[in-house]
């Protein structure tokens, strides 16, 4: 897939994510718009700082990468959700706000970080 039908699926994916979460927290989500000139993360969820890629060759290390510097800058905590066509979401986060998040994270579902986001 080339460059503006990969941004066109990225851009679905961000939209259907923000959807997701939204109707689950009943909240209003929008992407971050400024992504693209400043290199911020797609969404910004109260102290998360999240990262949407949904492509069929899988990068996660190097997205977990790109996910923690974004985060780092907005003073954030890292997500990474990413998915194949056809497969369901899955959700890179850290184990514990209080340790290195390139170390210390776990592989879940986004049910999972749904329910720790009414959590916090």
């Amino acid at each position: 897939m080339g460059g503006k039908s990969s941004r066109t699926k990225g851009q679905v994916g961000e939209r259907e994510i923000c959807k997701i979460l939204g109707d689950a927290l009943s909240i209003s989500l929008d992407r971050n718009l400024e992504q693209t000139r400043d290199g911020g993360c797609d969404i910004v969820l109260y102290h998360w700082a999240i990262e949407v890629k949904r492509q069929e060759k899988l990068q996660v290390d190097k997205w977990w990468e790109q996910a923690c510097v974004q985060a780092e800058d907005s003073h954030r905590h890292p997500v990474l959700i990413f998915r194949k066509s056809r497969n369901p979401w899955r959700v890179l986060m850290p184990v514990s706000l209080s340790k290195d998040p390139r170390i210390h994270y776990m592989h879940t579902d986004l049910d999972y970080f749904i329910e720790r986001i009414k959590a916090d």
